[in-house]
């Protein structure tokens, strides 16, 4: 999975975060950095995370969460043949941050999985499965469990990396039949 490239939410994601833990067990993946990590503007952190796409060689498998979710969302509508799969784990709700529904809106276009809490302040469940049915998408139930960050106990978040796993071998089989 060298394809990997994580996309933190605000805060860039500290040390104990699952982010952090899984780029430090496979130093290979690569994570988004130099974005204004305490400012969530979309403009600024899509067009940074769509330029660094532009600048790949081949798609990446974004692996998102929080705020990062939205932006790999909109890069992805900027950048589609740079994107092989979106990995979105506890989006926060748009509407927290003013943005319209209309412009993250429509069917995402590439293997995606969408993993929402019960409990998650940033977005709730009803909110999220609307998103899942804008997207298109599937929408793992991680049932009460916060907002999947290390402050909610998913430091290691195995069941995530398996979930990832399982995306990444979709999108995979998908590209070997284009």
């Amino acid at each position: 999975m060298n394809k990997i490239l994580l996309v933190p939410g605000l805060h860039d994601s500290g040390p104990d975060h699952w982010q952090s833990r899984w780029h430090h067990d496979f130093p290979h993946w690569q994570r988004m950095v130099g974005l204004p990590w305490d400012k969530p503007d979309l403009t600024v952190w899509s067009a940074k995370l769509a330029g660094k796409l532009r600048s790949r060689r081949g798609k990446a498998h974004l692996v998102a969460h929080s705020f990062g979710a939205l932006a790999a969302i909109r890069a992805s509508q900027l950048q589609p043949d740079k994107v092989a799969s979106l990995f979105l784990v506890a989006p926060a709700d748009p509407a927290r941050f003013g943005i319209a529904d209309e412009l993250l809106a429509g069917p995402l276009g590439v293997c995606a999985q969408l993993v929402a809490s019960r409990s998650d302040p940033w977005m709730s469940f009803e909110r999220a499965k609307y998103w899942r049915q804008q997207w298109q998408l599937p929408l793992h139930d991680a049932g009460e469990a916060g907002h999947l960050n290390a402050q909610s106990g998913h430091g290691e978040w195995a069941c995530g990396l398996q979930l990832l796993g399982e995306l990444y071998r979709r999108a995979e089989l998908v590209a070997d039949t284009v």
